[in-house]
């Protein structure tokens, strides 16, 4: 492909961020164009499973991740009212199995890690998207500060609100799913070591609900994310603010571990989970949504950013293959929508299997290997985008948590 087609990518976060440097591994300039008035990620924690993070290594970010990531060694999960072992996912050899690491991040870390390196003057900050132009031989952003880019190629990696998705294609009318979330973040020192023994990170289930603790920035905090299904109605967001105690009340009868853990939160946010239906309108004629904006998910296999990232690599080595970005397109959705669409509905599964009722019957699926809290999800986390970014992916005939709850 011609590097003087005008790239403007939409949105600079982390998926922003990746398709730039992606981009730019493959000696392709683009601009960043970004709302807020300078680069930030709402939210406390990202997970990056070893298919993302190998995507990160090789368009050159190694270093940068590994500098603010804290390797995981697996997630401890206890039932949420007798504290009673239910499994460990052992990750520690994570590196040597899969090739790659499986990190966490304070999302601002991350961030940081993304940016560094991109040319400054292509991040257009304070430049809010207002509308798409399509015309024959262009499109153009209008910006609300008045302002109006002329692109060759756009790419939307503006988020689960996106506004490219809306020009394109309208309303796509979320559903609440019933269920909400709860976030706080804690002092390392503030946890007990032994809540979050062995691992470090522990997964509490019970019925209807989850609760995940885990250190981030080394030992320095803790992250704590829920799930719970509720009659009431909650808002979509990330960054409403909640009430510590109404938070607690969600979790009755904790374990003492647990107990102990949420009596230390004095801050905490919450936000509906909103589903739209699995879809291929990923985008038409010059412009192509990633990551969110394109295919957004529950957040119950951690792999919402993942895919963003696998997006990015796979996206860039196609353009960098075809000189034509409409074939560019087709070719990047033709081995990106089986995959992603796998992992969506990998995600709504794991919500089901974690919030069962039945605690018997939970337990046995674990121990007759059908069922476990985060599924057989090797085919996920032993993907390589760098290596089968030309190749259909493997999709799994059935998933593992497709069961009755």
């Amino acid at each position: 492909m011609r590097t003087s087609k005008a790239i403007c990518i939409v949105g600079g976060g982390l998926a922003g961020l990746a398709m730039a440097q992606a981009l730019r591994c493959f000696g392709l300039r683009s601009d960043v164009f970004e709302a807020a008035s300078q680069l930030g990620e709402i939210g406390a924690a990202i997970n990056a499973s070893p298919n993302a993070n190998k995507a990160l290594i090789r368009i050159g970010l190694g270093e940068n991740i590994a500098a603010v990531g804290t390797q995981s060694l697996g997630t401890y999960t206890r039932n949420m009212q007798t504290g009673e072992f239910l499994e460990c996912r052992d990750q520690s050899d994570t590196l040597a199995r899969l090739s790659a690491p499986y990190y966490v991040f304070h999302r601002a870390d991350l961030l940081g890690a993304l940016a560094e390196g991109l040319d400054p003057s292509a991040i257009h900050l304070g430049h809010r998207l207002v509308r798409i132009e399509e015309r024959d031989d262009c499109t153009l952003l209008h910006f609300t500060n008045g302002k109006v880019a002329e692109a060759d190629i756009v790419i939307a990696a503006d988020g689960v609100r996106s506004v490219v998705r809306q020009e394109l294609y309208g309303d796509d009318n979320p559903s609440y799913t019933g269920q909400m979330v709860w976030r706080a973040l804690l002092k390392g020192s503030d946890v007990p070591a032994e809540i979050l023994e062995p691992t470090g990170r522990v997964q509490w289930v019970g019925p209807g609900c989850h609760l995940l603790a885990y250190y981030i920035r080394g030992t320095s905090l803790v992250n704590i994310v829920t799930q719970e299904d509720t009659d009431k109605w909650v808002e979509e967001g990330w960054s409403t603010r909640g009430d510590p105690n109404e938070m607690r009340r969600s979790f009755p009868n904790p374990e003492p571990r647990l107990k102990k853990l949420l009596s230390l939160v004095t801050e905490c946010s919450k936000w509906g989970l909103f589903t739209r239906p699995l879809t291929e309108n990923w985008g038409r004629g010059r412009t192509q949504l990633i990551g969110d904006a394109a295919h957004a998910m529950l957040p119950n296999a951690g792999q919402g950013a993942c895919m963003a990232f696998e997006d990015a690599y796979v996206l860039a080595r196609w353009l960098k293959a075809e000189d034509d970005p409409a074939e560019a397109f087709r070719q990047f959705r033709r081995i990106r929508i089986p995959r992603v669409h796998a992992v969506q509905r990998l995600s709504l599964a794991n919500a089901r299997f974690k919030h069962m009722r039945d605690a018997d019957a939970q337990k046995s699926l674990i121990a007759s290997g059908k069922g476990s809290v985060q599924g057989n999800i090797d085919w996920v986390w032993g993907y390589d985008p760098a290596a089968e970014w030309d190749k259909a992916p493997f999709v799994p005939v059935s998933q593992p948590h497709e069961l009755e709850a």
